[in-house]
């Protein structure tokens, strides 16, 4: 089996930091505006080993950095490739080779992170023949990643990774809501330019 899955990642118009919790509770009718953009976090997952081999390992790509195990639980408290690790520890998944790669520079403050965590996260859940709905994979990704950075994430950067298109996210005491906007994303890209200033934003995650 070969699983190949991408995400794209996303420019924040407005209200960013706004959505962390529990930030957002401190002010009425909060709000984040933000659009995913053509460059994206890919993943791909194969057979790696012998037959019913237990063994895993990372490559990834941006960083040049490849790590092994004999197996998914000695991956929980990896120091390099952390998120990563955190991932396979949580879905539990064995016998495989996870690749990584992103389109968009380390450290760019577009959310390459939680697209790669998107992708990563629907093709796990594909390998271990354990399907998510939508609602359940931004969950686990959020929550995981969290455990990765050992600070809260916010509600803003997984929804375009999963949803794509330009939206609302509508943050209150009663739960966080996407609006879709029906703007279309050409007419978008004619109002906007989007610059890369070598000033990393890093959150210290691969």
């Amino acid at each position: 089996m070969f699983i190949e899955a991408s995400a794209p990642t996303r420019i924040d118009l407005a209200g960013g930091t706004l959505d962390i919790w529990p930030l957002y509770l401190f002010h009425d009718g909060a709000q984040t505006l933000n659009a995913a953009i053509s460059l994206r976090a890919h993943c791909s997952v194969r057979p790696y080993g012998r037959s019913r081999d237990r063994r895993v390992r990372i490559v990834s790509a941006d960083t040049g950095v490849t790590i092994e195990a004999s197996h998914w639980s000695e991956l929980r408290d990896s120091t390099e490739l952390r998120l990563l690790g955190r991932l396979l520890h949580y879905f539990q998944a064995e016998g495989l080779e996870l690749r990584t790669k992103s389109e968009s520079p380390v450290g760019a403050g577009i959310a390459g992170s939680s697209a790669l965590n998107i992708a990563v996260c629907a093709a796990l859940a594909a390998w271990t023949g354990n399907p998510r709905t939508d609602e359940a994979l931004m969950q686990i990704a959020m929550n995981v990643e969290a455990q990765a950075i050992d600070v809260p994430t916010g509600a803003q950067d997984f929804r375009p990774a999963l949803y794509g298109g330009v939206s609302a996210v509508e943050l209150g005491v009663d739960g966080v809501r996407r609006i879709a906007l029906p703007l279309a994303a050409a007419e978008l890209e004619r109002h906007l330019v989007l610059a890369y200033t070598k000033a990393s934003r890093n959150s210290g995650i691969n």
